[in-house]
Formats: C-alpha cells, sequence, structure tokens
C-alpha cells in the first residue's frame, strides 16, 4: 500500500478538460467519490491551500466562492465572432443566444428581473471582454442593488449580503460603475459553443479595464497574520490523525465504496444538518429508511421483494466491509476536520464583510485549483447549514411580508 505521503506526491497529469464545471466536489468527499486518488486529491489540496496560507508559493489557486445571481456566458461567438450574452441556456440543445435587446426579450421576457440584467450585461460587458473568448459569471450589483448604510455600501444579489466601506478601493468601483461581476470560469475549445469545455483558466489580464464595470477578482489576497499558530496547529494534528487512520487502512478497503458514493455523500449531508458525524451504523439506517419509504410505494409484491433482496445485498456488503466502511469515515472526518480549519483562515482573507438577513456569517466558502485542474470546494459544512436555515428564515419573511401586501 502506498503512504499518505506518497499519494500526496504522485499525481496524474488529466485535467478536467473536455467536461463540464459540474457538482464541485467537497475537500473531504474525494475520499469516497475517488477511493485511493481521492486520498491523494485531498492530501495535495490540503497541503497547498496550507502553505498558501503560510505566504508560501504553490501551483494550487484558491478563490472565494461568490453567491451571486444571475450566472451570466457572454462573450464573442466562435463561429460569428459577434458578442453576446446568455443563461446556462446557451449551452442547450436549441441554444437562446442573445446579441440584442430584442433577442432578450424573446427569449427571456417571462423573468422582467433577469431581461434587466442581461441588457445590462449586453450595455457594459463589451467593455472589458478580451476580443476572443466565451466566458461565465455571477452578476453582483447593478445600480438599482446598491444600498448605502451610513459609510458602508452594500447589495444582496442572491442570499448573502456583501458589505464594504464607500471610501474604499471596491466602494469608489461600486459606486462609479453601472455593473458589477465575478468572473469565474472560461470556456474553451473550437467550433460551436456546444464544442467547447469549461475551465477555471480566466486570463483576467486579458480582461480591460473600464470604470462602468466593477471586476471583481476572486482570488484570495493572503495575509499570513489570519493564520494563527493555533490553528496552524489544529490543522497538523488533524492531518495526523488523518495520516495514521489511512496508514491502518487495507489498500483495497477503499475499493468496498463502490457503488456506494451517492448515498454515503447522502448521510454525510444529512448528519450535518442533524448536528452529527457520519458512521457506519447511521449509514445503515439511512439507506434502509430511504429503501422502507421506496418500497411502500411499490404497488406489487414482486417489486417489493425485489427492493427486499436488493437491500439485502446491499446490508451483507456493509457488513462483511465493515471495518473499511468505518475506517473510511473516519478518514473523510479528520480531512473534514482539516480542511475547516484552512475554511476558517480564508474566511477572515476577504474584501467584503457577508451578512445573511442581518446576521454576519462568511463568505460561501472557496474553490482550490490544483496543478492538474482538479478543483475542490471549501465550505464548513456545519455553518454551511446554519447559512441555509438563516435563509430559510429569510425567505420566509419575505414570503409573509408579500402576504401582507395582498
Amino acid at each position: 500500500m502506498k503512504s499518505f505521503a506518497n499519494f500526496l506526491i504522485e499525481q496524474t497529469d488529466e485535467s478536467q478538460g473536455g467536461k463540464p464545471l459540474k457538482h464541485l466536489t467537497h475537500v473531504e468527499d474525494h475520499v469516497i467519490h475517488s477511493g485511493n486518488e481521492g486520498v491523494a486529491k485531498a492530501g495535495e489540496v490540503l497541503s497547498d491551500t496550507h502553505d498558501t496560507l503560510l505566504g508560501k508559493k504553490t501551483p494550487t489557486k484558491v478563490s472565494t466562492k461568490y453567491d451571486g445571481a444571475p450566472s451570466v456566458v457572454f462573450g464573442y461567438h466562435p463561429k460569428n465572432g459577434r458578442f453576446f450574452v446568455g443563461t446556462k441556456a446557451v449551452f442547450n440543445k436549441e441554444p437562446k443566444i442573445n446579441y440584442t435587446e430584442k433577442d432578450i426579450e424573446q427569449n427571456h421576457g417571462h423573468a422582467p428581473g433577469l431581461v434587466d440584467k442581461l441588457k445590462a450585461s449586453l450595455k457594459h460587458l463589451p467593455k472589458i471582454t478580451p476580443k476572443h473568448g466565451v466566458y461565465q459569471g455571477d452578476l453582483m450589483h447593478t445600480p438599482e442593488d446598491v444600498h448605502k448604510h451610513g459609510k458602508k455600501l452594500s447589495f444582496t444579489p442572491n442570499t448573502i449580503t456583501y458589505s464594504t466601506d464607500a471610501d474604499s478601493a471596491h466602494g469608489k468601483a461600486i459606486r462609479n460603475s453601472k455593473l458589477g461581476i465575478v468572473v469565474h470560469t472560461k470556456y474553451e475549445g473550437r467550433g460551436d459553443i456546444h464544442d467547447m469545455h469549461a475551465t477555471p483558466n480566466v486570463d483576467r489580464e486579458k480582461f480591460t479595464h473600464h470604470p462602468d464595470v466593477h471586476n471583481i477578482d476572486p482570488t484570495i489576497k493572503v495575509d499570513p497574520a489570519h493564520y494563527t499558530p493555533k490553528e496552524q496547529q489544529k490543522y497538523h494534528d488533524a492531518m495526523s490523525k488523518a495520516k495514521d487512520t489511512y496508514k491502518k487502512m487495507k489498500p483495497e478497503a477503499l475499493e468496498h465504496l463502490k457503488g456506494h458514493e451517492t448515498n454515503l455523500e447522502a448521510h454525510v449531508n444529512d448528519m450535518v444538518r442533524k448536528g452529527g458525524h457520519a458512521s457506519t451504523e447511521g449509514y445503515v439506517k439511512h439507506v434502509t429508511d430511504k429503501s422502507t419509504k421506496e418500497m411502500d410505494k411499490l404497488k406489487t409484491e414482486k417489486a417489493k421483494q425485489q427492493r427486499r433482496d436488493k437491500l439485502s445485498d446491499f446490508l451483507k456488503h456493509v457488513s462483511d466491509h465493515k471495518k473499511s466502511f468505518d475506517q473510511a469515515l473516519e478518514l473523510h472526518k479528520h480531512l473534514q476536520d482539516a480542511k475547516d480549519v484552512l475554511t476558517g483562515v480564508m474566511a477572515k482573507n476577504q474584501e467584503f464583510e457577508h451578512s445573511i438577513g442581518g446576521t454576519k456569517t462568511g463568505p460561501e466558502g472557496a474553490v482550490a485549483v490544483t496543478k492538474n485542474g482538479d478543483m475542490s470546494k471549501f465550505v464548513n459544512r456545519k455553518q454551511f447549514s446554519r447559512q441555509n436555515f438563516l435563509m430559510g428564515k429569510m425567505q420566509q419573511a419575505k414570503k409573509e411580508a408579500a402576504n401582507e401586501k395582498v
């Protein structure tokens, strides 16, 4: 069996090229989805991010995950060279690509708010966009979204409210601009839009500066002073426990998780919401309960028996390999603990203040991209669960306020 350290070093040269940017994986979930290779991915991104936060140079790039809306695809069409804007619907079989305001009204007239944002994008984004390339970014603000509270400016594009001093660099850019955006994705490839694939390789130096567009760079500007000795020790303790656990595991241990990826991740998320930790016993209960509910919906005895047999096979597999599941979830927890330390430090390296419904929070999270193009999500799942709770309360308040107006 290869050592944990070897897995940190022996990386493949395969990137995510040729694939669209899909659901980003939590750092610790690489273990669930990719086995021993996932341990390597998690180890590499944690080690590089740790060094980055200490002020060291690493090939891994870390950036803040902004909570903007809508997400806009824009740039110069690779076939006809015309500037366009749109939503992810530009990739539909029948694409909704907007070259003019009339196109926007025809394609998105059912959503007036979206129409306004796309029209602003069509008018202002050509002022900064490189003449060749297709990009995607989250809109953060237009003038009507910006509010002043004393010496602070704030905007709430989606769930999180972003605030900054009116006289800061960002504050001045907000006041002078017609649109704010965070560009996070570049589409590469030749041919039609459908043939392009998403990458995190946004060439920011090619974008033109223009006062009408507040082009927010999500790259985290690191101040090593924010990473305290106590936090560093907590990170090292968690990584040491992860290494000890991994050394005790048989080479094939993580292979036994194959076919369980989706259910295991669902169990992890369920335990986050409940304030507990994932365990083999909890996982068995989670799948048994899920299977029982599905079984109750089946109409024929034959179908129900097939589901019972499937559940029985599942329970036997987990029972036969219980030690592997126990160790995998223990490793998962230690990696999550290490990640949470780094996520907390990155939250201190922010250029905006964050809140939800008036309650102070952290940013949505962070994204790390390694030299191989592997992407990982840094989100404190416990805090994220709390933010979802606050979001639910805020949405409920909006609904009640709307009902009162009727």
